[in-house]
């Protein structure tokens, strides 16, 4: 075993691909740097601005006139009515910098918005309006910052509000990102199969010595993400690792800033697990780094092309790798809801890791390593 870890840590030093990776690594971290920068990301008061045209062309839909309580207006219409009145206090009191005033109008307008859900016409306009689900999570945090008496707004170019939101989208290509680390796992080393030959080694002490190494290169890509972002903890600060984060485990829930980035790595870690024992196996039977990128591809893909997959088949551990979109609850605003959540898409992971680990020692573990 440790001979086979030894020979594999010796070929993999030469591997131009684990560099290429950790290279991107390093490309992606300062890229959402810069999309942060250039895109005004966080930038609150633009996002009201936007909130309150989309609300006022919903108004413009309705051939009303008279929005007070006893005018001739709907109860929805009212309802949007006050809706935009407290999104331009919104804007007023970014516009002011009175921080704790905006956590105030923030509560009051998810309050109106949970309202609405009740009222007739509400389905007409749905669709342009945050969901319930959204809107469940939006109360929860505005509740919690105007209870705290927070007067700040979160600066994303702090360390952990970065951090936090490069792993809040991180997930929609992690699975690509190992699939391509790990799409030829076993047929480099067949390549130089003869360095491994001069010594009895079995395939399952094999295979384990390449997922070791595999693991490692993993975890040297989480630790260049911390390195990469640490100029701005230097440079802006710290940030309040205790900020609360909405998620969604089969209710709205509220996490620290710490947890959220804990549990992503966590989950990235084991879908890097799926990932690489299923490209072992896509390996020995197609020989091919080609296909078996490919096979990766089209089960990644398809609950996304094809959304009502994820409802006819739940259970489906590919409907789990993007789990940024599991943690907002995004299958359960699908036009077929799907109530799957994280803790459900581990146990399915962990369940598939199982078999796969058993294929592997069963069918693949038959004597020394031999050219492909």
């Amino acid at each position: 075993m440790l001979k086979a870890l030894k020979v594999g840590l010796v070929i993999e030093r030469a591997n131009r691909r684990n560099l290429v990776a950790l290279i991107a690594v390093v490309m992606i971290v300062f890229g959402f740097m810069f999309y942060i920068k250039a895109q005004a990301v966080g930038n609150q008061l633009i996002e009201k601005k936007g909130d309150y045209y989309s609300t006022q062309a919903i108004l413009s839909k309705f051939q009303v006139k008279d929005a007070s309580e006893t005018g001739d207006g709907s109860d929805i219409f009212k309802n949007l009515t006050k809706q935009k009145s407290k999104i331009a206090l919104q804007i007023a009191t970014l516009t002011m910098d009175r921080q704790s005033m905006y956590y105030e109008s923030s509560l009051q307008l998810a309050e109106l918005r949970q309202e609405a859900f009740q009222l007739e016409g509400y389905h007409d306009i749905a669709e342009l309006l945050p969901s319930k689900l959204q809107n469940s999570m939006d109360y929860l945090y505005f509740k919690w910052m105007n209870d705290a008496g927070r007067d700040t707004i979160t600066d994303l170019f702090q360390y952990i509000p970065f951090l936090l939101f490069f792993f809040s989208y991180v997930g929609a290509g992690w699975y690509i990102f190992i699939s391509f680390q790990t799409s030829s796992i076993l047929l480099d080393d067949f390549e130089h199969s003869s360095l491994i030959q001069g010594f009895p080694v079995r395939f399952d002490s094999y295979i384990l010595s390449k997922c070791m190494i595999s693991l490692l290169a993993i975890l040297t890509s989480f630790l260049l993400i911390f390195i990469c972002a640490s100029p701005l903890w230097i440079v802006h600060g710290l940030g309040n690792p205790l900020d609360p984060v909405g998620i969604y485990v089969g209710d709205a829930v509220l996490i620290s800033s710490v947890q959220y980035i804990a549990m992503s790595l966590g989950y990235m870690f084991v879908i890097s697990i799926f990932v690489m024992l299923l490209s072992i196996i896509l390996n020995v039977l197609l020989k091919n780094m080609y296909l078996t990128l490919f096979v990766h591809f089209i089960l990644f893909f398809l609950p996304m092309i094809f959304p009502s997959l994820i409802s006819v088949f739940p259970y489906n551990p590919f409907n789990f790798m993007n789990f940024n979109d599991i943690l907002r609850g995004v299958p359960v605003d699908l036009a077929q809801p799907v109530d799957i959540t994280m803790n459900l898409g581990l146990i399915i992971l962990f369940i598939c890791i199982i078999l796969m680990l058993f294929a592997i020692k069963t069918f693949f573990s038959t004597g020394k390593i031999k050219r492909a």
